[in-house]
């Protein structure tokens, strides 16, 4: 069975990387870094994450829907969502 877990994050840097570290051991991860002004996105990457950016903060639903809109033809069997 093939999981993703899309993690939609707006200057989460304090905990995004333990997040990601642990989400890994469970599937695929892609974080949503919602036009954060921190090293969200680079401390993502770091643990092991896929990351989408948005330029400008959007809020979560679009952060949700970018996320969803990744991976929809990918074949994934499980998509699980997660707060950053």
């Amino acid at each position: 069975m093939k999981i993703v877990i899309i993690i939609p994050a707006y200057n989460e840097e304090a905990k995004i990387g333990e997040v990601v570290k642990e989400a890994v051991k469970y599937g695929d991860v892609i974080v949503v870094d919602d036009g954060s002004t921190d090293n969200t996105s680079i401390l993502a990457k770091k643990a092991g994450a896929s990351v989408i950016k948005h330029v400008k903060n959007k809020g979560k639903g679009a952060a949700i829907k970018t996320g969803i809109r990744a991976i929809i033809n990918s074949g994934d069997d499980v998509i699980v969502l997660m707060d950053g």
